[in-house]
């Protein structure tokens, strides 16, 4: 499965790059709700936690499905320009036609796949609106049902929670991140300006590829859709705190959006899909999972290496050789002597890369 933007008759000015706090803020909530995805940011999400009232907490479990498993569109840009104040993106989301604000957060009270279509005017569609998002949770239904009967105390419950974590927490956060965010957006515009199209929205993801027949980007994603910006735009915006997970929405009425990851300043680049399966396969050979033994340990030579395992020199250094293409072995020379040693800072990295390409 896999997202495909198509980019036949897209030009640069088709592509927007730019900042929305509300997007950020969303991604922050996100990684709250669901901390076991964002190991990178666990001292943050720590401090959070305590930081939060305990009315804002509960508000955070009524709304949690919007920042679930399907983000909410309506918490992306809707329109262009990007890079609007907080304040100004919740005046948007309040300003909105009520049907039009029903119709874009349905999607994502469900967090699955239902037709809305006729969710505004048919009571039978309501219904069983409401009891699919009951039978994917309780929170689910809950919601759904307040949505459908009483929007307008949603969308104020939802504007006023929004503004709560502004003041508790996002507020100090997005000061913190924002000229990060900026430098990527200026990188990212310069990138499309210098590439080709499917190479430059490419370089949004290490797990992204290049179609050419037509030209396209696809994502390696656990969906399936394929999106085509023609007359609508594409509006790119980068995310600290997204990280690992590249979404990718596309509907209708607005333009395509990709809300991709940003990686931390420090944190090593992360390996690509190929790479953990591959390393992975490497580590699941017997006699290469045993050398691993000693070399974890300390820097050892090939010859001792072959008369502790019983291994001939040859078969040491082709297994050697394998741990040396995937990034999982170093090698130091001192004078006629090459020692070798486990790389364990990329095999404890690795635990972490296949969580991220999971759930990336």
């Amino acid at each position: 499965m896999a997202v495909i933007i198509t980019l036949q008759g897209v030009v640069p000015a088709d592509i927007a790059v730019g900042l929305s706090p509300l997007a950020e803020l969303m991604a922050c909530l996100h990684s709250v709700a669901e901390p076991e995805h964002h190991l990178d940011v666990r001292p943050w999400l720590e401090h959070v936690s305590t930081a939060l009232s305990e009315e804002t907490r509960s508000l955070l479990a009524v709304y949690a499905p919007l920042w679930n498993r399907r983000r909410c569109r309506a918490l992306l840009p809707l329109e262009l320009p990007l890079g609007r104040t907080l304040e100004q993106e919740l005046a948007r989301l309040e300003a909105l036609p009520l049907d039009e604000f029903v119709t874009v957060v349905a999607p994502g009270v469900h967090g699955g796949f239902f037709d809305t279509g006729d969710l505004l005017t048919d009571e039978s569609v309501q219904g069983a609106y409401v009891l699919s998002c009951e039978r994917r949770s309780f929170s689910r239904g809950e919601l759904a049902r307040r949505l459908v009967e009483t929007p307008e105390q949603v969308r104020a419950g939802l504007l006023d929670l929004l503004r709560r974590c502004a003041a508790e927490f996002f507020d100090a956060e997005w000061a913190r991140v924002r000229h990060r965010l900026e430098s990527e957006c200026a990188r990212v515009r310069a990138r499309i300006q210098a590439l080709p199209l499917p190479e430059a929205l490419a370089s949004l993801s290490p797990n992204a590829t290049v179609g050419r027949n037509p030209p396209a980007v696809v994502f390696d994603k656990l969906q399936s859709l394929r999106a085509d910006p023609r007359g609508r735009r594409c509006l790119l915006v980068p995310s600290v705190h997204a990280r690992p997970h590249l979404i990718v929405k596309d509907d209708a009425s607005y333009p395509v959006v990709v809300h991709f990851p940003v990686e931390g300043a420090g944190l090593a680049e992360r390996a690509t899909l190929a790479q953990v399966r591959l390393r992975l396969a490497i580590l699941a050979e017997p006699a290469r999972l045993e050398l691993c033994r000693h070399l974890v340990n300390e820097p050892i030579t090939t010859s001792d290496l072959a008369a502790r395992t019983g291994m001939t020199a040859p078969q040491v250094s082709r297994h050697l050789g394998r741990l040396r293409e995937v990034g999982l072995l170093t090698s130091r020379r001192d004078g006629r002597l090459v020692y070798h040693r486990l790389d364990t800072d990329c095999l404890m990295r690795l635990g972490v890369d296949v969580l991220t390409s999971i759930i990336r």
